[in-house]
């Protein structure tokens, strides 16, 4: 099973969902899950189970749910009940980061062998945001019929879309919400713009909680991003799909020498918040974190707290 397809998968529901089996003290079954979730007369729609069915589904393929297939019931996972208590937003959303970016489990999506699933586990996320991740963050923002078919077609080496990080309108759709989810994409700002930007600002404060404050040299930290993030430049998943495509590195500002635009912008607002503070010290490698810099930073310090 996979992430994306289900189409009706919803991340919000799964953290509504898990909280309620984590408080609950007796089993529940998929049925009694729906009956709980959907009450009779709410909406009569044959389909209108289908967000929960779906997401469940989802959930236990990232290993955050489970099926007692000899009970027949459903309950959270081991690593789940392990922290105890019902997650917080920003727990559920780190916590989700790492089930869904998980590579022990799914290896590298890229590298998925002829036969085997392109797709189990949360491979099908895995390809789609690392290759969103990989646009231009300071260009338009994308949707399927701006951009994404066309920058596909374009850097891909394959026309048979079966082939491409995102297949279909119905799975971008999924990818647009699941990347949200994750803190690894952010809507658009100007109306007249829609869209989603290639922008993980959330995803790397949430890491930031895990990192320890101080000063670091900036190759060190941007290598701790990527471990803990792998979709992100750097990381095995970004890597491998960079090796897939034909014209290497889409995004501008590797081909310029700079940071990833996704990373490099999503470290500014960071810097503007009062989480992040760069310097440029003599006789040490540093990095423009955007094509439009004409200074190198060299290290960055980690300030606990700053304004969210």
């Amino acid at each position: 099973m996979a992430v994306l397809n289900p189409p009706r998968s919803l991340p919000a529901l799964g953290r509504s969902v898990i909280n309620f089996l984590t408080g609950s003290r007796r089993a529940w079954t998929e049925e009694e899950l729906i009956e709980a979730f959907k009450p009779p007369g709410l909406n009569e729609a044959v389909s209108s189970a289908e967000g929960l069915a779906d997401t469940l589904s989802t959930f236990r393929a990232i290993g955050m749910l489970c099926s007692d297939t000899a009970a027949g019931v459903i309950t959270v996972s081991d690593t789940i009940a392990a922290r105890g208590g019902t997650l917080s937003p920003a727990a559920f959303r780190r916590t989700l980061q790492k089930h869904a970016l998980d590579l022990d489990r799914d290896g590298d999506p890229w590298q998925t062998a002829p036969g085997e699933s392109l797709t189990g586990g949360a491979r099908d996320l895995l390809r789609a945001m690392s290759w969103f991740l990989a646009q231009d963050a300071l260009g338009r923002p994308l949707s399927w019929t701006n951009g994404v078919q066309a920058l596909q077609q374009a850097q891909f080496p394959d026309q048979d879309n079966e082939t491409w990080a995102i297949t279909n309108d119905t799975r971008w759709g999924s990818s647009a919400r699941w990347g949200e989810a994750l803190g690894l994409a952010a809507p658009s700002l100007v109306q007249a713009r829609s869209g989603l930007v290639p922008l993980p600002v959330v995803a790397i404060n949430d890491v930031l909680e895990e990192l320890p404050a101080g000063q670091m040299p900036i190759g060190d930290f941007l290598g701790k991003l990527a471990t803990k993030l792998p979709v992100l430049h750097g990381g095995l998943v970004r890597a491998s799909l960079v090796a897939y495509l034909p014209d290497g590195d889409p995004d501008p500002g590797i081909a310029q020498d700079c940071a990833d635009s996704s990373v490099g912008q999503a470290l500014r607002i960071l810097q503007d918040r009062g989480r992040l503070v760069f310097d440029t010290l003599p006789d040490a490698d540093g990095i423009r974190l955007s094509r439009f810099d004409s200074q190198r930073q060299t290290h960055v310090t980690l300030v606990q707290g700053g304004k969210r």
